[in-house]
């Protein structure tokens, strides 16, 4: 296996334990009390996610040019690294939670159960698409053609659509503005890079993804 394999588990550790860091109320009798149903689950969830992302994608670790690919690199060979940028601008989110607290109007049962279910239907799509991509991937094509089946039969970019939704359950969890702004940078990040994308798998398959084009949603079926 790989030894970026073993790189992103780190990563995936390292960013867990600073989530909980930003949570924890240090001094304080009950450090853990932010760590609240809402919060636990959420973060629950995520740590399920990634486990199985990992373990889905083991086999792709065991090539380079198929990592590039599972990564989205040779499209936008920086796109990991802004990525990570915004993975710990992610972190002011929980902060404001566990601390900060700017606009506690928005922390109520309602709206983060709202965000909470939202995040059980991104986990299932991020699960379902990470699996269908590996197996992709892993087994390789006898000749280059565009995805088209699994969550690809719906949009273009299942992973995309799964991010996006996935920082909008995250600002209604965790009941923060500064969430809400980082919707904003993440859907303008990832919008930007479905563009690049789409314009490396025209040079890739050329007529063939142009139909698929023509015949399938971006990111919202039906709508876009």
């Amino acid at each position: 296996m790989r030894k970026e394999f073993w790189l992103a588990l780190a990563y995936s550790l390292t960013h867990l334990a600073l989530v909980l860091a930003c949570l924890v109320q240090w001094g304080t009798p009950d450090p853990w009390s932010r760590l609240d149903w809402f919060s636990g689950s959420y973060l629950a969830l995520r740590v399920v996610g990634s486990l199985h992302s990992l373990a889905s994608s083991r086999a792709v670790f065991r090539s380079k040019p198929v990592m590039r690919e599972w990564w989205a690199l040779n499209s936008d060979p920086q796109f990991v690294k802004w990525v990570v940028v915004l993975m710990l601008a992610d972190l002011t989110v929980l902060l404001d939670y566990g601390h900060w607290r700017l606009a506690p109007v928005l922390e109520g049962p309602p709206l983060q159960a709202l965000g909470l279910v939202l995040y059980v239907g991104v986990a299932i799509c991020q699960m379902w698409t990470d699996a269908y991509l590996a197996g992709h991937l892993g087994e390789g094509q006898p000749e280059p053609l565009p995805m088209h089946q699994g969550p690809y039969r719906f949009v273009r970019h299942p992973r995309y659509l799964a991010a996006i939704m996935g920082k909008v359950a995250f600002a209604l969890v965790f009941a923060s503005l500064l969430g809400w702004v980082m919707v904003l940078a993440w859907g303008a990040f990832l919008l930007r890079k479905i563009e690049i994308e789409e314009a490396h798998l025209r040079t890739l398959f050329g007529q063939g993804y142009e139909t698929y084009q023509q015949k399938t949603a971006k990111v919202l079926p039906g709508i876009y």
